[in-house]
């Protein structure tokens, strides 16, 4: 019963015994269960089968996106350079008796550690093939600077590399872009294609070049900005920038003048017995010539860069249909009256006599401003002589002013017995009148 009893024990002993070495014979280079790399199970493969199986997986995967100067883009597949992988699993536990124990049922995910490989040959007949057919015969331009650009000046016109690629600058691009896990190559930045030696100080002269230009110099016409800059005005300097054409200067504030002035044009006026009259006259904006020529000038000259208001002869209240205002001397000539209305109100009515019809010297109608206004004045004409207390002109030498050698005023006297074309008042009118009126005052004369 013993020796049955051994026997039966020697038998189960040798049956594990040769299981175990048969479970360690299979598993003689494959992974333990459990055992996974880059989440991929890798349980009970062999070794060699897991190594191929990541080298097809990364040749697959690998794409490298080569793109020329252009912006074309091409695709380096790993096939086409014989791209393998050798994976690296000495981390991974090899067979163990021992370690299999407490590894049983349980799962570890390891890292894919390896190295990229490609055939050399093929590499070189790649970039050979890549190079002839997308080079050109375009050669490289250095730097440049332009001529003068209307709205920006002198600029640095970019270096342009040429068209043929190196073979060896290309190679060595894919071969460090493989090494460092990039999927792009930029050849414009690889250095792959010529380039041209620019010259020094470009960028000093660009910019001695873009101060000696004429200042920008910008009208302010009550609200509308006319800009002056040197896409005109560098056509205007000779030798070299040193001298201006003045005859330019002074075409360019003719033109300004037309096209700003209100002097001269209608307008509409009220009057104060309730008539709606269009009025000419001299009242209005009047760009002086002469002194915005010699502005102009300067600030060119000057290289000035300035927002300004035009040189005048004459200005209004403001620019627009209403550049009256409603504050204004009204001469009602067929009634023989004036009106003086501040803010709107009427402040001041006085009859008057204004000039002489029969003499031709009547006073002529429109809109004018006051040029200024003085005391104890001495008014001379071809055959005449007088002195007044209070003198207000406001067309050359047609003016307000007192008359003391008049006892009446208003009604048919202007027709026969009228002035050299001034507006007679009487004196306390006259100097009702200077206490309110001021330089630059709308004036509107009419019948």
């Amino acid at each position: 019963m013993k020796k049955q009893i051994l026997l039966s024990l020697g038998v189960s002993l040798l049956s594990m015994i040769s299981l175990v070495l048969l479970v360690l014979t299979f598993m003689e280079g494959r992974f333990f269960p459990g055992t996974m790399v880059n989440q991929v199970d890798l349980s009970l493969m062999k070794r060699e089968e897991a190594a191929a199986y990541f080298s097809k997986w990364k040749q697959d995967e690998f794409k490298l996106y080569i793109m020329d100067k252009d912006g074309n883009t091409e695709a380096l597949e790993g096939k086409d350079i014989h791209l393998s992988y050798e994976p690296d699993f000495s981390e991974i536990p090899k067979l163990d008796s021992f370690y299999i124990l407490f590894s049983l049922g349980k799962k570890k995910d390891y890292p894919l550690k390896g190295k990229l490989q490609y055939d050399e040959s093929a590499l070189e007949e790649y970039v050979k093939n890549y190079a002839a057919s997308h080079s050109t015969e375009e050669a490289p331009r250095a730097m440049f600077l332009s001529g003068y650009v209307p709205g920006a000046g002198y600029l640095l016109g970019a270096e342009r590399s040429g068209g043929k690629i190196s073979e060896e600058a290309l190679q060595n691009a894919i071969k460090s872009a493989i090494a460092e896990g990039k999927n792009q190559i930029k050849l414009a930045d690889a250095g792959v294609y010529p380039k041209a030696e620019n010259a020094e100080n470009l960028e000093n002269l660009k910019e001695e070049k873009n101060n000696a230009l004429p200042g920008i110099i910008r009208y302010n016409f009550s609200g509308e900005v006319i800009e002056l800059n040197s896409d005109t005005t560098l056509s205007w300097f000779k030798d070299g920038g040193t001298e201006l054409d003045i005859s330019r200067v002074k075409q360019y504030v003719k033109n300004l003048k037309n096209y700003t002035d209100t002097s001269g044009t209608e307008r509409s006026f009220l009057t104060e017995d309730g008539r709606i009259l269009s009025l000419g006259g001299k009242y209005g904006f009047s760009l002086s010539e002469k002194k915005e020529i010699k502005k102009l000038t300067d600030s060119l000259l000057m290289r000035e860069n300035i927002i300004r208001d035009a040189e005048y002869d004459m200005v209004a209240l403001a620019r627009g249909a209403e550049d009256i205002g409603n504050t204004y001397v009204e001469v009602d000539i067929g009634r023989q009256k004036i009106f003086y209305y501040e803010d709107g109100v009427l402040q001041l009515s006085s009859d008057c006599v204004t000039g002489n019809l029969a003499r031709r010297n009547g006073t002529p109608d429109g809109i004018y401003a006051l040029s200024y206004k003085a005391k104890n004045a001495t008014l001379k004409g071809p055959d005449y002589e007088t002195k007044v207390n209070y003198w207000m002109p406001f067309n050359r030498g047609i003016g307000f002013h007192d008359a003391l050698w008049r006892n009446r005023f208003g009604g048919k006297i202007y027709q026969n017995a009228g002035s050299h074309g001034c507006i007679n008042l009487p004196f306390s009118s006259a100097e009702n009148l200077y206490q309110k009126v001021y330089q630059g005052i709308p004036v509107v004369c009419h019948f």
